[in-house]
């Protein structure tokens, strides 16, 4: 079984330094479309492309087929995005860890629907985060363990109406079975008070948000 997926998307990588510890890791590497811009500046070979290629330079297409790369094409009028199809194909390799890269930018439309991917993938049983230079986003619904260096940020931000029964430790400042709702931003901005902290809820879905200055 494959363990780890990255998805590079069409979005903004600005420094690929960042990106190369993410990629090196990968069992899979599948591009989103113009995606594989990001593939060829990292120096790696995907192992996939999917969308309708209406973004990614043909030549660089060519040299991937050449390569042994799958090119999986899809129409331009279709339902999902050429991100959402890519994660379908991750899904089907047999994965059980997807990180989403290049899938923030100056389309904020876009920014939010890959967002809003990620709690499919978790209730398919598979770990997922969204990652750029300055962000790592995960969602959870039940218990989750975090690092960090003391002092950092992070925020916790409900994706549903109501997160109910929220209690952290190694947090600056911390929730004792607490709720989050939508229009309250109680949750942005703690800090990790040690380089351990739990975060555990009762019911919702949680995003957190680990901002990396």
């Amino acid at each position: 079984m494959l363990t780890k997926a990255v998805i590079l998307a069409n979005g903004e990588i600005r420094d690929y330094g960042f990106a190369r510890p993410w990629v090196d890791g990968a069992n899979l590497i599948i591009c989103a479309d113009g995606g594989l811009r990001h593939a060829v500046a990292l120096g790696v070979k995907p192992d996939a492309l999917v969308g309708d290629l209406d973004s990614a330079p043909p030549e660089l297409v060519q040299a991937g087929l050449e390569g042994g790369m799958q090119v999986h094409r899809y129409p331009h009028n279709k339902d999902q995005t050429d991100t959402e199809l890519a994660l379908e194909l991750a899904v089907r390799f047999g994965v059980g860890e997807v990180v989403l890269l290049g899938c923030t930018g100056e389309r904020l439309d876009h920014t939010v629907s890959n967002l809003l991917l990620l709690p499919r993938l978790i209730e398919l049983g598979l770990k997922a985060r969204l990652v750029n230079e300055k962000n790592e986003v995960i969602l959870t619904r039940d218990r989750v363990l975090l690092s960090g260096r003391p002092g950092e940020y992070l925020s916790l931000i409900p994706l549903t109406p109501r997160v109910t029964g929220i209690k952290t430790r190694g947090l600056t400042y911390p929730l004792d079975g607490d709720d989050l709702t939508w229009g309250q931003a109680r949750g942005v901005s703690n800090q990790f008070e040690t380089e351990r902290a739990e975060i555990d809820l009762t019911d919702g879905w949680l995003m957190i948000v680990l901002a990396r200055d």
